[in-house]
């Protein structure tokens, strides 16, 4: 099945036509139909509703423009910006950056607790030229909130309280959590998270868009591809709704076929921290009850060196899922380096975007024969508005993909009895 426009989702490889066994029935898509339209109405009501406003982020100017102009305001005298958070408070916005690169400030992610990583980030950066953004919904994100005392007393120590105001921006819940009392008190700027949207959904919020902006993304583009995905995601046929079909073909290899590993492999470096991004989004919305699938997350074709062993002649228990880039934004053409032996002449004349993209389809045919399922998304090019409709059709797909599994695909309560623990270690020494 292939889907027209935009990112793309090929899934001819995921099929008995293809593979010969290990492949879904030809009848698939008839078998699902009922389930299918029952967990995309079941979403959608609940996107409606307000209740997940995740696919609607698009149709309300005021973050768009409260995030502009912070970030306007930041850019006049700021070099660096450095964000204070982890999990889905970093990773969606480094996903952007990596991808679409930086012409504005640089941007920082150092989303741990390493005492050397953090203490050596604070040693390189000029402070008076450098802003923190300080996300956490709740203000009670143990690793957030520990960098910002650290930042705080560093700020102080250096600048003075009132150096405060100039150098933290606060994002967090409009009304509620340990940092709105703290930011109101102090006259810190703040962004709004909008209510309804978890940390791992957060990424085309001011969570990830202050960043975006501060890096001198464009805004416009990437509400645009937002938009997009929202619109193709109205529909509850598969071959309309990529999201929905993957989704459906993700869920029945784990819990009908056994095969619970999904490796998202995207053929571009720029794209490593978007699989990173996804990695989070698909395990922390899927692991419960005793069961959910594994993402794992690779490069094409550096990982080829390195798991492609595994994924051709490994336990039957994974689903390879390829990201193409059908045209990088530079490419180099590949000459003879002065070599005449035709063992080694073989690139001359071609691309080096094109001797990747041929590398990942020589990888999809390997697997095939093989008789492994994988499946491919396909990106027109890497820029602002491809990005972000990708990345909402597989928001969206997540969420479709709970309701196949029955459970609740947006809270964490493994995540949050490990820090109710650790916060109790630490207040016994």
């Amino acid at each position: 099945m292939s889907m027209p426009s935009g990112a793309r989702f090929c899934s001819t490889n995921a099929f008995t036509g293809a593979l010969v066994s290990n492949g879904l029935a030809p009848g698939f898509w008839v078998q699902k139909q009922s389930i299918l339209a029952h967990s995309h109405a079941s979403v959608h009501a609940r996107v409606m509703s307000g209740e997940l406003p995740f696919l609607r982020l698009h149709e309300d100017d005021t973050p768009w423009n409260a995030v502009r102009n912070v970030s306007d305001s930041l850019r006049e005298w700021a070099h660096d910006l450095v964000v204070l958070g982890i999990g889905g408070s970093s990773l969606g916005g480094r996903a952007l950056i990596s991808a679409l690169g930086a012409t504005g400030m640089r941007v920082h992610f150092p989303d741990n607790l390493d005492p050397e990583q953090f203490g050596d980030l604070l040693d390189t950066l000029d402070l008076q030229r450098t802003a923190f953004n300080v996300v956490s919904k709740s203000g009670g994100t143990l690793e957030t909130m520990v960098q910002f005392l650290v930042v705080r007393d560093r700020l102080r120590d250096q600048f003075g309280p009132s150096s405060l105001k100039k150098h933290l921006v606060v994002t967090t819940d409009p009304e509620h959590g340990l940092l709105r009392p703290l930011a109101d008190e102090e006259g810190l700027t703040t962004l709004a998270i909008p209510p309804g949207v978890g940390g791992r959904f957060s990424v085309f919020t001011p969570v990830g868009l202050l960043p975006a902006a501060c890096a001198g993304l464009d805004l416009d583009a990437l509400r645009t591809g937002v938009a997009k995905a929202a619109e193709r995601c109205q529909s509850n046929e598969p071959e309309k709704n990529p999201a929905l079909a993957a989704a459906a073909i993700y869920h029945a290899f784990d819990a009908e076929h056994a095969r619970p590993v999904l490796v998202t492999v995207p053929y571009a470096t720029s794209l490593k921290s978007f699989g990173e991004w996804f990695v989070q989004l698909w395990a922390e919305s899927l692991g419960k009850d005793n069961r959910g699938p594994i993402p794992i997350t690779a490069v094409g074709a550096t990982d080829q060196h390195s798991q492609l062993q595994l994924w051709m002649q490994g336990p039957h228990a994974m689903v390879i899922n390829f990201v193409e880039v059908e045209a990088f934004r530079r490419d180099i053409k590949v000459g003879t380096g002065g070599l005449t032996d035709e063992k080694l002449t073989w690139a001359s004349g071609n691309t080096m975007g094109h001797i990747l993209n041929t590398e990942l389809r020589a990888t999809e045919q390997a697997l095939s024969d093989a008789c492994r399922p994988n499946v491919r998304w396909t990106l027109p090019s890497i820029n602002a508005e491809n990005l972000a409709e990708l990345m909402v059709l597989w928001e969206a797909m997540t969420a479709y993909a709970g309701e196949l599994y029955g459970v609740n695909t947006f809270d964490q309560p493994g995540v949050e009895a490990g820090k109710v623990i650790c916060k109790r270690l630490l207040r016994e020494g």
